[in-house]
């Protein structure tokens, strides 16, 4: 079996756009499974090893609010590091709405040898939310996984 550690990567800011409600849950207004599209105006990640923000207007959120205050989450996003270098970066998660609180497992993958470290990431990361204000920050961490051969 093999055991994981959490290393930090960075904090990731995003500031929402606009909240579409594909498919109406029971009852009025978002409500046990409604389908939500959720646009994004921005995105930062800033780390010691990472600087980047969203290259274009591509990301958005797709959410599933499935009852009481739990939310499932999708996302996708092309980030842009300070040196030019492009990273397609997506995850899923969990959104626990009346606590402000989400965890996510995002993946990475890019072409470029300074940041091809990221294509073996699995990331977690741990939010907070302030839907109101339309933000999201992140904390994310690459799982560091270490092998204990004498447990086989």
């Amino acid at each position: 079996m093999a055991t994981a550690e959490l290393v930090e990567i960075g904090l990731m800011r995003i500031e929402l756009g606009d909240f579409l409600e594909v498919i109406s849950g029971e009852g009025e207004g978002i409500s046990k499974g409604a389908q939500l599209a959720i646009g994004i105006n921005s995105i930062s990640l800033e780390g010691e090893n990472i600087q980047a923000a969203m290259a274009m207007q591509d990301a958005s959120v797709n959410a599933t609010v499935i009852g009481e205050g739990l939310a499932l989450l999708e996302a996708r996003v092309t980030l842009k590091t300070d040196d030019g270098v492009f990273i397609h970066a997506a995850w899923s998660g969990r959104a626990y709405l009346s606590e402000g609180l989400v965890a996510i497992a995002p993946t990475f993958r890019t072409a470029n040898d300074s940041y091809t470290w990221l294509n073996r990431v699995q990331a977690v990361g741990a939010g907070e939310e302030d839907i109101t204000a339309g933000k999201l920050v992140y904390r994310l961490y690459k799982v560091k996984l270490t092998s204990e051969p004498d447990l086989l």
